[in-house]
């Protein structure tokens, strides 16, 4: 069995996978969220919940667990800060879909994708119409896993169309990581309400 690197949540102090956890570098004006984890120097890890991230940014943990004295934002500027990441990498995970070939668009090219059984992953826009989501559900091969994010006008631009109401996407890969985000963002908002 391959090792799988582990991270500690300065949070919740419980031990995740890698890349169960956010990643978070001291930057020159602060510290920054390393979505993409690219960035160098020590780094410190918290859970994408909002109760671990309010502990985190409590008494200093965060300054503490890197080593340094940086400014921190406020928790609901960093869980702001954390959702936009999420969402960007949502977005560039559809796009990325739509360059590979892996990717339905609009009622009829995903209704298709769903009877020949190809659709992994549905998304459906927040303002998607109840008649179109209805009829897009009724089919027998629709997914389990299907998602509501972004609107028609933010769907169509990513895909250079007008507007796009839902996606289908078929490549597993691809379709297990917008899940895993889109399941990751929704934590993260729900929890906050």
């Amino acid at each position: 069995m391959k090792h799988r690197p582990e991270r500690t949540c300065i949070g919740c102090r419980e031990v995740f996978e890698k890349d169960k956890v956010v990643r978070i570098v001291a930057g020159p004006a602060g510290a920054v969220i390393d979505y993409r984890e690219k960035l160098p120097g020590r780094a410190a890890y918290v859970c994408p919940r909002p109760e671990c991230i309010k502990r985190a940014l409590k008494r200093d943990n965060l300054a503490r667990a890197l080593h340094l004295r940086v400014p921190c934002p406020g928790a609901e500027e960093f869980i702001s800060l954390l959702a936009a990441n999420i969402t960007e990498k949502i977005r560039s995970l559809i796009i990325m879909s739509a360059k590979a070939g892996q990717l339905s668009a609009g009622y009829s090219a995903v209704h298709d994708a769903l009877e020949k059984q190809r659709v992994e992953v549905l998304v459906l826009a927040e303002d998607l119409s109840a008649g179109t989501k209805e009829k897009v559900m009724a089919s027998d091969a629709a997914p389990l896993r299907r998602t509501t994010l972004f609107t028609r006008d933010e769907m169509g631009r990513m895909l250079g169309r007008e507007l796009v109401g839902v996606i289908g996407i078929h490549e597993k890969g691809l379709a297990d990581a917008v899940w895993k985000e889109s399941e990751r963002l929704k934590g993260l908002i729900n929890s906050r309400d």
